[in-house]
Parts: C-alpha cells; sequence; structure tokens
C-alpha cells in the first residue's frame, strides 16, 4: 500500500468537502458518499453483506444532504455531526484518502 499523504486542509462545501493533501493532490467527497463509509460499529457490519449494504447506501441517500461539522480528534482523525442520521463514526485521514480516491474498500484499512 502506498503511503498517505498529510492531510493540508478540508474544505466544507453545502454538498460536498474538498481534501486537499500535502503532497499537492485535491480530492471531492460529496456527504452522501462520506456517510455511506461511516466506520462506526453500527454502520460498518451494514456493509459486509450486499443486500444490507444495499439497503443502507439506499438509507443514506435518503437523508438530507447537509454539510456536517468536523472537528479534529487528536492526531488520529476527524468526527462529522451531521443533524440527522448517525454521527458515531471518526474518519481517519487513511480512510478519507481511501473514499476519496476510490478505493474499492475503505473498510479494509
Amino acid at each position: 500500500m502506498t503511503e498517505v499523504p498529510r492531510l493540508r486542509q478540508l474544505e466544507r462545501r453545502e454538498i460536498d468537502l474538498v481534501l486537499r493533501w500535502k503532497d499537492g493532490t485535491e480530492h471531492t467527497v460529496g456527504y452522501t458518499e462520506l456517510r455511506f463509509w461511516c466506520p462506526c460499529a453500527n454502520c460498518k457490519p451494514r456493509r459486509e453483506v450486499e443486500s444490507r449494504s444495499e439497503a443502507l447506501r439506499d438509507e443514506v441517500s435518503r437523508l438530507r444532504n447537509e454539510k456536517p461539522k468536523a472537528e479534529n480528534v487528536g492526531g488520529y482523525g476527524i468526527r462529522f455531526t451531521f443533524d440527522s442520521g448517525c454521527n458515531s463514526g471518526i474518519w481517519s485521514t487513511d480512510r478519507l484518502h481511501a473514499i476519496a480516491t476510490g478505493s474499492p474498500d475503505p473498510d479494509s484499512l
């Protein structure tokens, strides 16, 4: 696995966020995709079986696409807080990079 660059800046926009990395790369991630890949103990198991994963994707797609609050959690990652839906996950920068670059399975990190 290639080394993930350090996150330089996270810009929250109305329907997505922009991740800017120290190596000069930049990625955009929609909040719906971010929410689908929530790493919490409730959401992660729901992606392990295809039928449950599809149900989770459908559930997330029905939520209002809203800009969350974002707070650093130590040197580990970022907690996103939405007005509705799950707010339990903490996204590591490795996970954010995997989601942003289209990794087939960010849960494998």
